[in-house]
């Protein structure tokens, strides 16, 4: 099974429920977005992470970063030096590995495929969606509002993916640049996760090594 906390970012990339459901919201802030990535071929994005748990009353603060190549290889890493690196290779081989531990697994295609994350995975490695249908065949979006420059948008997964514990998403897009700025998700458990986008780059050249992990004196679990 794939740790929770690389599940929690996969569910945070990529899934809610609803909470608005009255009129059809107007979809042109999510249009406007669409258009912007439709020319994003990779990404490097850097995170500042605050976990509210109903158990704690002072928030879990971390930081990670994100790579992103489209065709599938992405790379997910926490902390400075890293804690957790999770990591798609372009030969469709999952690796979650924890430096400190010196210790990881290994998911083959297969395996993956049997494994809670592997939907969330399969939505991140389909890369953005470059149309609105394109976008309504994975997504519905629940509702739109307007808050000092941003739109304030709520999707749910359509389909694959509604078996995680997510009670809501909610994406906060520039109105100017149409660029994501951060990233809410409440969980059926109470507690909740705010990612803020504080670096993005798009279409940066990402170099190949950044999407294989050298595993040479890991204890290693291949599955």
């Amino acid at each position: 099974m794939i740790k929770k906390t690389f599940l929690q970012f996969l569910t945070l990339m990529v899934l809610a429920v609803p909470a608005w459901a009255d009129a059809p919201p107007d979809l042109a802030p999510v249009k406007a977005w669409i258009a912007k990535q439709a020319s994003v071929k990779s990404l490097i994005v850097d995170l500042k992470q605050e976990r509210h748990l109903r158990t704690v009353k002072k928030p879990l603060e971390s930081e990670g970063r994100f790579y992103f190549l489209a065709g599938g290889a992405f790379r997910w890493q926490a902390g400075d030096p890293p804690k957790l690196v999770a990591v798609m290779s372009p030969e469709e081989e999952f690796s979650v590995i924890y430096p400190a531990k010196k210790t990881a697994e290994v998911f083959s295609r297969e395996a993956l495929e049997r494994d809670d994350a592997g939907q969330g995975i399969a939505f991140l490695r389909a890369g953005f969606p470059t149309s609105l249908a394109e976008f309504q065949q994975r997504f519905e979006v629940i509702g739109i509002k307007s808050e000092g420059g941003w739109d304030i948008v709520e999707i749910k997964p359509t389909g694959a993916g509604s078996s995680f514990a997510v009670r809501k998403l909610v994406l906060t897009i520039n109105q100017e640049s149409h660029r994501l700025g951060a990233m809410q998700i409440h969980l059926r458990d109470g507690s909740w996760i705010n990612n803020s986008v504080t670096s993005l780059q798009e279409n940066p050249v990402i170099p190949a090594s950044q999407f294989k992990f050298d595993l040479s004196g890991y204890t290693v679990k291949r599955k």
